[in-house]
């Protein structure tokens, strides 16, 4: 077989994993916390853990793989993230269990921005638009698959197995990265690490990820919420003026006149934000409203994901054809008019809910096939680890973003109720999704921002 393509599938597989461990333990936190012996809200820093690190230290690490390596450091984050789901598949105690995490997360930071780096950069630029179809139907794969397996092997087996099960394709991702990634004569940059760069971007996130987390429990209006985002967004002004001037930076700044490039990394972010309201939201609306298991629950949604899968992979194949501007309109759209569904949805019948789920996973996956590409856009060298390493953590923030806000509201409506029929429970739900239309009908211009079609060039290169 094609070294190239063993590569594409190594690649393929560190991402998968990454991603696939995003959700397939919320479904198993009932179980977990059952098996532990301890209270929700304390079994929560096993995701906030994750989290906060991956988000704080995705962009350091990958641009370590400049200086250092890529293919050796994602090798390490393969190793990382095996030894980190092994420990967590056998333990009984939490604080073990919390140490495992962040060993996972340390190699999940390396996985994902490295992963489509270095698949991406094995093939020429005019097949970057397939290469990266390929990558997001393996990130779309795994986002899709992982409640429903997460499901059946808590029901079939018990809670270890959602992290044993990482093991094979660690294995098969080692042996493949052994085989086709060059390890003697890997290209690297002969640049200083940034420290002053490394240290302020980490902080700023650490901050800024812990006040979005911590905001459902302490309140906008708490001290330590506005502490931490003050210090975030002090440390983040930093971090610009340093780059600015450091011989070496950790993000190339220039990335950002890249219009396609900062248009990308903010739909992104929002889309990531809208799509998390529903998977965070919807599962609990089910059990809790129509009385549906978990697994139930997870089957409902599950068109929304294979759609995801499905259109995220023919979003990076049609760009070329149809435009990035044409493409994230209809996906804006797609959600536009579901998320208006859901803000009048009455408890009809789950079909019909099915239904809305299927467009609304249409509209997701449209808009993260163009979004990936012109992310990746004609980018090369240290400018596409950059790019990489963004994306992974402005979505990252987004989803952060999707949960404090979404579950936050969601919380003071069920409070505020007095009564508890089935039409108020159902409005306290849904009423959610109502306060966000206006914001995606503005995105619906951002979207005309994007080159048309017959604008749309990816023969440029930009070292």
């Amino acid at each position: 077989m094609n070294k190239k393509i063993l590569l594409t599938v190594s690649m393929s597989i560190g991402i998968f994993l990454v991603m696939l461990d995003t959700t397939i333990m919320n479904i198993a936190l009932p179980a977990i916390q059952k098996g532990l012996q301890i209270d929700l809200t304390k079994l929560s820093w096993a995701l906030n853990v994750y989290t906060i690190i991956f988000a704080s230290l995705t962009i350091p690490l990958s641009k370590s793989g400049d200086i250092f390596g890529k293919n050796k450091l994602f090798l390490l984050g393969l190793f990382l993230f095996g030894l980190g789901s092994f420990m967590a598949g056998i333990t009984t105690s939490f604080l073990i269990l919390i140490v495992d995490r962040v060993i996972s997360s340390l190699g999940a930071a390396l996985l994902l921005p490295l992963g489509n780096t270095i698949g991406l950069s094995a093939w020429k630029i005019e097949d970057r638009f397939k290469i990266v179809a390929i990558l997001g139907l393996t990130q779309g794969g795994a986002a899709a698959i992982g409640p429903t397996l997460g499901g059946i092997l808590t029901d079939s087996f018990n809670w270890h197995w959602i992290f044993l099960i990482n093991l094979p394709l660690v294995v098969l991702g080692l042996i493949l990265c052994l085989t086709t990634l060059n390890f003697k004569h890997e290209e690297k940059r002969k640049e200083k690490v940034d420290i002053s760069g490394s240290l302020l971007s980490m902080l700023s996130l650490f901050f800024i990820t812990l006040g979005l987390i911590k905001v459902r429990e302490w309140g906008v209006a708490d001290a330590r919420f506005m502490t931490c985002v003050f210090i975030g967004v002090v440390l983040f002004g930093l971090f610009v003026l340093v780059e600015k001037k450091v011989a070496f930076p950790m993000i190339d700044l220039q990335l950002f006149k890249n219009k396609n490039f900062s248009l990308s990394a903010l739909v992104a972010l929002l889309a990531q934000f809208f799509y998390i309201g529903v998977v965070v939201i919807l599962p609990t609306y089910l059990t809790n409203v129509f009385h549906q298991s978990e697994l139930q629950a997870a089957l409902i949604l599950l068109p929304m994901s294979i759609t995801v899968f499905i259109f995220g992979g023919l979003g990076s194949l049609a760009i070329h054809k149809l435009g990035p501007r044409l493409l994230v309109f209809i996906g804006i759209m797609c959600i536009l008019m579901a998320y208006l569904f859901l803000a009048n949805f009455n408890g009809q019948t789950k079909n019909l809910l099915s239904l809305v789920l299927f467009i609304l996973g249409i509209g997701f996956g449209i808009i993260s096939g163009p979004i990936n590409v012109l992310a990746a856009s004609n980018l090369q060298g240290s400018l596409l680890t950059s790019s990489q390493s963004i994306i992974s953590v402005v979505r990252q923030i987004g989803s952060v973003l999707g949960v404090s806000f979404f579950v936050s509201n969601m919380t003071g409506n069920l409070t505020a109720l007095k009564t508890f029929t089935f039409s108020k429970i159902n409005h306290a739900y849904l009423s959610i999704y109502q306060i966000w239309l206006p914001v995606l009908a503005l995105l619906l211009l951002i979207a005309l921002a994007y080159p048309k079609k017959s604008d749309y060039s990816n023969d440029a290169t930009i070292e």
